[in-house]
């Protein structure tokens, strides 16, 4: 091969290859952008503040979270506006043991650890899909 067709490859590939980063890096910031819970711990209540934004960041009806919140903590609650009204006193460290029990089975994918899913409810199971491989897990329902 001639120098002339060598560094037009070698141009090429480095083409190709800023084309392929630029493609993927958006998709692993946005694995970095898991919200934190924002809480707030009132006398016999405590706030998610940033509710909303959570369930929007994630893809996700805000009442299939609170559901599974409300589940796991055995207590009564509320979504009011863009917070999420719990009706216990509860540390931010067993809010975000729940929250990450959410995240664990309901978004991230078991395939390529994407949270990039979409989560389908069909009869009384739900599917979890991939955007990121294309794979379907099946998940129960709360």
């Amino acid at each position: 091969m001639s120098s002339t067709t060598s560094s037009n490859v070698d141009e090429l590939y480095f083409k190709l290859l800023e084309r392929a980063y630029s493609i993927i890096t958006p998709k692993v910031q946005r694995r970095q952008e898991i919200p934190r819970l924002k809480v707030q711990i009132l006398p016999k209540r405590t706030i998610i503040l940033n509710f909303k934004e959570i369930a929007e960041r994630l893809n996700r009806d805000p009442a299939h979270i609170a559901k599974f919140f409300l589940k796991e903590l055995a207590v009564p609650g509320h979504i009011e506006g863009d917070q999420f009204v719990i009706y216990a006193e509860r540390s931010q460290k067993i809010l975000e043991a729940v929250y990450e029990r959410y995240i664990k089975f309901y978004v991230v994918c078991p395939v390529c650890n994407s949270i990039d899913t979409i989560l389908e409810r069909q009869g009384r199971i739900y599917l979890l899909k991939c955007t990121a491989c294309g794979a379907t897990t099946p998940r129960k329902a709360i």
